[in-house]
């Protein structure tokens, strides 16, 4: 094919063009990378957990922070048919760390758990140690808190909250992921309460929200609660919605330069053989037929780029998860393989303006040029 024959002929000039698509790949991937990595730190704990829909106060506009529910609201979910399972689930913002002198704090995100009204679809995942006890100062902690904090399981902490400190055990290990870009910890859903509230009373909140498993919870209609699929609830997480529109905003332009960079280079390839192109056309070749060579060479070449990427871009991402500080890189095999469609499609369209231009080419000038 005369495609793969200019390629090997000219090795030097489409090298340098596949380094820089692989390098243009590279930083495509680690913005979505970025992306990915800035998402579980935001809400993976949110998908950890099961249900399909989350219930909030109304008045809190979807927002954990400030929705508290009470037992009226959770009694009120449980008797709907369409409702499957329920599971309270409450959440405070916490400071955390070890007994020892020197120690330093670390954020949490702490999580309740009702023990007395377990469900599949509120219990972590226990991966060592053993679940926490009903009304006991202990804690399940994710895999994440005990590495940012060097502590393990049977450690003593100290949780700082409403200018006191409660001293609690470490009892579990759990894959439960970050919440509000805060390594997450599980207590029992009555220490919750005291930790947040104080002292227990009728009218205490038992749950920040609600985990559902329902179907067709959109047409549910409960006074004074809202519900939402999980999905809905994760984009309504503080701060998500800007940094979810900065890494997109971010990968668009990657984009549209990687299709300007494809086009200008073969763009100016197909400028400097414009003669050669002249005689092809004048012995019965199509412009059809060269273009297609063309776009054979964008493709083996953006191929190339990516297959080297893609490798180097997982490997940066395994290097950073090794570092004692968190940097917010994370790839799925989604993320591989949307990018490198889209590149490849991108690297077509920047193609085009080489085919208007073959399409231009007048043989007897070009053969004129040609002398």
């Amino acid at each position: 094919m005369l495609a793969l024959k200019e390629l090997i002929r000219r090795r030097l000039q489409f090298s340098l063009i596949a380094l820089v698509i692989t390098l243009i790949a590279y930083l495509i991937l680690m913005i979505n990378g970025l992306g990915v990595g800035l998402n579980q730190l935001a809400g993976s704990a949110l998908w950890k957990l099961g249900g399909n829909a989350i219930a909030y106060a109304e008045e809190a506009e979807i927002s954990i922070i400030r929705s508290e529910l009470g037992i009226e609201a959770l009694n009120a979910l449980k008797n709907q048919p369409e409702i499957d399972h329920v599971a309270a689930l409450g959440y405070l913002a916490v400071n955390i760390g070890g007994e020892a002198e020197g120690t330093n704090l670390r954020s949490a995100a702490l999580l309740s758990l009702n023990l007395d009204e377990q469900t599949t679809i509120e219990m972590p995942k226990i991966i060592a140690g053993r679940t926490l006890q009903s009304d006991n100062p202990e804690i399940l902690a994710s895999t994440e808190f005990l590495k940012d904090s060097g502590l393990s399981i049977g450690d003593e902490v100290l949780i700082q909250i409403r200018l006191g400190e409660w001293p609690f055990t470490i009892v579990g290990e759990v894959e439960a992921g970050m919440f509000f870009f805060q390594p997450t910890i599980f207590v029992d859903q009555l220490i919750w309460q005291d930790l947040k509230y104080g002292e227990r009373v009728a009218t205490t909140p038992i749950a920040s929200v609600v985990l559902l498993s329902a179907d067709n919870f959109e047409k549910l209609e409960i006074e004074g609660i809202d519900i939402v699929s999980k999905k809905e609830a994760f984009a309504n997480i503080e701060g998500v919605a800007g940094q979810q529109s900065t890494v997109a905003a971010l990968r668009v332009f990657g984009y549209l330069i990687g299709a300007l960079v494809v086009g200008a280079f073969f763009y100016v390839l197909t400028l400097q053989k414009e003669a050669q192109l002249g005689v092809l056309k004048a012995i019965g070749a199509s412009s059809t037929y060269l273009f297609f060579q063309v776009m054979t060479q964008t493709i083996l070449i953006s191929l190339i780029g990516i297959a080297v990427s893609v490798p180097l871009a997982w490997g940066t991402a395994e290097g950073l998860s090794k570092l004692p500080t968190r940097v917010p890189v994370a790839f799925e095999v989604e993320t591989f393989v949307t990018t490198s469609i889209i590149l490849v499609v991108m690297g077509i369209i920047g193609s085009l303006l080489s085919g208007s231009r073959i399409a231009r080419v007048d043989p007897i000038i070009a053969l004129g040029q040609q002398q």
